[in-house]
């Protein structure tokens, strides 16, 4: 889980194994466009030309091999 993801870095979207199949942003990988300091701490999240607002629990860095 990241709790202070930067502008511009790559994260990938990842939810708890009981709604994995009810999210279809599961796995895939962003880029940060509207990091948040606040509260709620939701961020946006570029996924290909969509812009998306995740919450904060729901990023980690992607593995080594998709970076």
């Amino acid at each position: 889980m990241m709790l202070n993801p930067r502008k511009d870095q790559v994260v990938q979207i990842w939810y708890a194994e009981t709604y994995r199949r009810l999210m279809p942003l599961h796995g895939l990988l962003g880029v940060v466009t509207r990091p948040s300091r606040g509260k709620p701490r939701n961020h946006g999240v570029r996924v290909g030309n969509w812009r998306y607002v995740i919450p904060c629990g729901n990023l980690r860095l992607p593995p080594k091999e998709l970076r």
